[in-house]
């Protein structure tokens, strides 16, 4: 009779642990709880009479330390699943909408809007917009997709420029060609961005959020101050200049810098370099102007394509040889500020239709 108790125990004790096991293999949260559960359902089994203790005893060691091993790995991955919430760069990098297009675009809840020019878009705590104010045109779409997390982005094509007031209280200025993604609530532990283009940023204090900007080279850290981020894709360097306050610069294999006010980092693939500037001349560009002291007129010329969206074409290896001093007003006409120019370089202009040649006088 004590043996075949003993062999209805040890089925008992394997198929309570094979349950257990397969609980915690397909576990979330509430599955821990029930396989937990279960551990009690094998405790009241060793509560049965007439059971050899060795035998009972065995049993249990043998299951416990199975449940031991799968349960702390289920629960590794289920922690470290959940944890691992950051917006991935691969948002950036297969995106397909184009920067291309003459008119602001904000995608919200898969609806598609084209804004006018220097939108001022505006979030509430809710994560709702004032963006109806601004629409030119919009794209509804009838089907709604369920989503964990609402994931908003503004396209500001070259010659446009916009800017957007986060749920937090945070701005944020969007210059020419630039693309922005951004949650339209922030989570309770972070405030995370993505950018490809150049974006002044006024971050609202937050000791227990960190704001972090994301880039396809380098991931900025703040608490609470500004600071100019310039990251477009087709630039030979990235870089962020500190107005105020103190940021946290990675990146990347370990490379982390922090910043003073007045600081510019620039980062390459040979690595960073840290200087002191005059910040008002690489944050100027939110208010409508253009500084340069003793510039790449290469480097102006850039500048000016995109925020004109025009065509210019020139010799690189002779225009790159001259530099350039002087203030722009955007709101300009173009032809006002190639006037402008040419009285500090010697260079001649010519507009063709859409496109503009320049060259140095000889």
């Amino acid at each position: 009779m004590d043996k075949k108790q003993n062999i209805l125990n040890k089925r008992s004790f394997e198929q309570a642990g094979k349950d257990l096991l397969r609980k915690v293999h397909d576990a979330e949260s509430d599955n821990l709880l029930e396989a937990l559960a279960s551990w009690k359902e094998i405790e009241v089994r060793t509560t049965q009479p007439r059971t050899s203790f060795r035998l009972r005893s065995r049993y249990i060691l043998s299951v416990a330390a199975s449940i031991a091993v799968f349960l702390s790995v289920g629960l590794y991955f289920w922690m470290d699943t959940k944890s691992d919430t950051s917006m991935s760069l691969a948002l950036l990098e297969n995106n397909t909408s184009s920067l291309a297009d003459d008119e602001i675009v904000l995608i919200e809840s898969d609806d598609k809007m084209q804004l006018k020019d220097e939108s001022s878009i505006k979030y509430d705590m809710d994560g709702k917009s004032n963006a109806e104010q601004h629409v030119v045109k919009k794209e509804i779409t009838e089907e709604k997709k369920e989503k964990k997390e609402e994931i908003n982005q503004i396209i500001v094509p070259k010659g446009r420029r916009a800017d957007i007031t986060f749920s937090d209280g945070t701005k944020m200025y969007v210059n020419a060609g630039t693309r922005v993604f951004y949650p339209a609530v922030f989570k309770k532990d972070k405030r995370e961005i993505l950018v490809e283009g150049e974006v002044f940023l006024e971050v609202e204090k937050d000791p227990s959020r960190p704001f972090i900007v994301k880039t396809n080279r380098f991931e900025v850290k703040v608490l609470g101050t500004q600071f100019n981020v310039c990251a477009y894709k087709e630039d030979a360097f990235t870089s962020v200049v500190l107005v105020n306050g103190s940021v946290e610069v990675n990146s990347g294999k370990n490379n982390r810098s922090v910043l003073s006010p007045n600081q510019m980092i620039k980062v390459n693939d040979k690595g960073t370099d840290i200087k002191e500037v005059d910040v008002f001349e690489y944050i100027c560009w939110k208010d409508g102007f253009l500084i340069f002291h003793n510039e790449s007129l290469a480097d102006v010329l850039k500048k000016i394509e995109r925020y004109y969206n025009v065509v210019l074409t020139f010799d690189p290896a002779e225009i790159s040889k001259v530099t350039v001093s002087g203030k722009l007003d955007l709101k300009s006409d173009i032809r006002e500020t190639f006037r402008i120019i040419s009285i500090t370089a010697p260079i001649e202009y010519d507009k063709e239709g859409d496109v503009i040649k320049i060259s140095v006088k000889q």
